[in-house]
């Protein structure tokens, strides 16, 4: 989700979104022939199960009105939306990291919908930490959609062949590694540890009590050279420099390798999300049977904070009906539709309602993902931090310089004043 590098853009032939309607705002003007919906990710049985049902919804409102279905590739998001900024050629609903709406809000891409939401019934029961990630200057422009947060996937098979027990703290974790590698003659890696992965390494570093920024007055403060930073990205590279994780992971995400060695059996943990079960069948069912998760280890063993993942909806400003865009993105977005999307592809539905009774608890991979979700951090919310972390890679330069070889305290150093610095630019 919030989740991915990103890179060129993605050549697919759009149609001009809006249809013929000439009403920005209100739902009640003439109801335009068509509006576009842009997605990220790739398309899946699931998901477009549940965006028929929505257009079905959506439909019995607007009965005149199609929707055309668009997939961005995540890589391909920043440009493509960014391109669309510029000419003006966007759509008229938008999926965007919930870490990124604040991003395109500041950028004046999205349009304001707080009198909208406000007005919508079921927004009233959205948890309040995920809506304050679509809100700006206190308006609001983006609506939470789904969410989730990452665990640390693992082989029951090879647990149980070496008797090692699902670790809560990092040094079990790391001793877990070792052991299952050993075993398996080098076979098999103990865990993969990317180096371009700044949503999962943010729960080491959380974990550990360090920080990436934080505000004081109007500056931003970057924290990653506090002891506690430091602990935590000595652990995390230390995984790779002790190798107990595979070096072919510096320079990578956790999909570019880590995702296809695990589901093809040749690692024995792996951080991502329990919405990547779906992916990984599509490699290998191979072991799927055999696979559950664990909370991610801290280094006293408590479940520590979690990078918020997941997506919001939002209306693009330049659509001409905002009104009508808007219903569809509260069909999507609503209760049924939210659990059914959450529930096909191993998310969580962003309603306290759901949450509290979904029965998540039982589901060898949802469950300890449920206890992660009780605590949860986002990025520093300023628009500078697309610029810090997809642009600039502050944070997995940082790490993979470390990796290479380059001594933790300059590396850090060099990572702490360009966040500083990037965080703070006008």
């Amino acid at each position: 989700m919030r989740f991915a590098a990103l890179g060129a853009a993605l050549a697919i032939g759009l149609s001009a979104c809006g249809g013929g309607g000439d009403d920005k705002n209100s739902s009640t003007g003439k109801d335009p022939a068509k509006i576009t919906a842009w997605f990220m990710g790739a398309a899946n049985e699931p998901q477009d199960k549940v965006l028929a049902q929505a257009k079905a919804d959506f439909q019995k409102q607007h009965p005149k009105t199609d929707v055309e279905v668009v997939y961005v590739p995540w890589p391909d998001a920043t440009k493509k939306l960014q391109d669309a900024l510029n000419t003006g050629q966007g759509p008229d609903v938008v999926e965007i990291g919930n870490d990124q709406a604040v991003t395109w809000a500041a950028q004046d891409a999205l349009a304001d919908v707080t009198s909208r939401f406000g007005g919508w019934a079921e927004g009233k029961d959205l948890i309040k930490g995920s809506v304050e990630l679509g809100r700006l200057d206190g308006k609001t422009y983006a609506v939470p959609w789904y969410a989730g947060v990452r665990v640390v996937w693992y082989r029951t098979d090879l647990f149980q062949k070496h008797q090692v027990q699902p670790p809560k703290t990092w040094d079990e974790l790391k001793a877990a590694a070792k052991k299952i590698q050993d075993a398996e003659g080098g076979d098999i890696a103990g865990i993969a540890a990317p180096s371009d992965f700044t949503n999962g390494f943010a729960s080491f570093l959380w974990g550990a009590g360090g920080d990436i920024a934080v505000k004081e007055g109007d500056r931003w403060v970057a924290k990653l050279d506090t002891p506690e930073s430091k602990k935590a990205i000595d652990f995390y590279t230390g995984l790779v420099r002790d190798g107990v994780a595979p070096k072919k992971y510096i320079g990578v995400n956790e999909l570019a390798g880590p995702q296809r060695d695990f589901a093809n059996g040749r690692t024995a943990m792996y951080v991502d999300g329990a919405w990547t079960l779906p992916q990984i069948e599509e490699i290998s069912k191979k072991h799927t049977s055999k696979m559950s998760a664990f909370t991610i280890p801290t280094p006293t063993g408590q479940v520590g904070p979690a990078f918020a993942g997941g997506s919001h909806l939002a209306v693009w400003k330049d659509g001409k009906s905002q009104g009508v865009a808007f219903d569809y993105l509260t069909s999507v977005a609503s209760k049924k539709n939210a659990k059914a999307f959450a529930d096909g592809l191993k998310f969580f539905p962003q309603f306290n309602d759901l949450l509290q009774g979904g029965g998540y608890a039982s589901d060898p991979v949802q469950g300890p993902a449920a206890r992660q979700m009780a605590n949860v951090k986002g990025s520093p919310k300023t628009a500078n931090w697309t610029e810090a972390d997809l642009n600039k890679k502050i944070i997995p330069t940082m790490l993979k310089e470390i990796m290479n070889g380059t001594p933790l305290d300059q590396a850090v150093a060099k990572a702490n004043k360009d966040m500083a610095d990037t965080l703070n630019q006008s």
